[in-house]
């Protein structure tokens, strides 16, 4: 990871400079750099190509957090980003969704502070307890179809929906599950029809069509595979 410049909270309705009336932002009544606000952890809780994801903590609440913290470069465009946050901004307050809680750009990166869920991915709890009965799969099926349901009346599809992007709230039971990683969730009314699926055993037959309500057709349809993971 490079050494950043001192980051600045950023404002994403002028960012993304929407002509539409300024809805209010979580971002919007803070000041100030990420290194003013969060102290990082040691624990590493993901690892990507361009990005990690990294414990923090609240200096002035003393609360855990979890940061995305993207590197600018060549494969990984700032208008990519700032797609994510306004996605990740629209979804504020649905309960079975991660939750963004802060944004920050500094000359070499995006930090991005999540709610920290201490429960991991449901695939860890697929790994460690091997099945779940019927009732245990029926409240995570609930889960992430309230969630895609709630993405759909907004326009977006989240096309990389996978056991590593539903998030456990508790270490001790399955559900309630969040979703996560919207890098590649789309608005119809981007132009972005043609970005990739990025898990290849997740496109379906539907990434050919070219109807218009394709995008929330892929997330219906990847949704579909999850309950065979649950129950045995």
């Amino acid at each position: 990871m490079v050494e950043c410049e001192k980051s600045q909270a950023v404002n994403i309705a002028d960012a993304v400079k929407r002509k539409k009336k300024k809805r209010t932002r979580a971002t919007d009544s803070f000041t100030g750099s990420f290194d003013d606000l969060y102290k990082l952890t040691d624990e590493v809780l993901g690892q990507g190509a361009y990005a990690k994801v990294q414990g923090c903590i609240g200096l002035q609440n003393r609360m855990e957090y979890a940061v995305k913290i993207i590197e600018k470069c060549a494969g990984h465009s700032r208008s990519r980003v700032f797609r994510e946050v306004e996605t990740l901004y629209q979804c504020q307050g649905n309960k079975n969704i991660l939750e963004l809680i802060q944004f920050f750009e500094d000359g070499n990166c995006f930090y991005l502070v999540f709610e920290k869920l201490r429960g991991g991915s449901i695939l860890t709890h697929i790994q460690n307890r091997k099945h779940f009965d019927e009732l245990e799969a029926s409240k995570v099926v609930r889960d992430i179809a309230q969630a895609l349901d709630f993405l759909h009346t907004k326009g977006i599809a989240h096309r990389d929906l996978k056991l590593e992007n539903i998030l456990c709230e508790f270490t001790d039971q399955v559900s309630p599950v969040k979703i996560c990683d919207f890098d590649l969730g789309s608005g119809v009314k981007l132009s972005s029809a043609c970005t990739p699926i990025t898990t290849p055993e997740l496109t379906t037959p539907l990434r050919m069509t070219l109807q218009a309500n394709w995008h929330t057709q892929i997330s219906s349809t990847n949704s579909g595979f999850l309950p065979i993971f649950y129950v045995f």
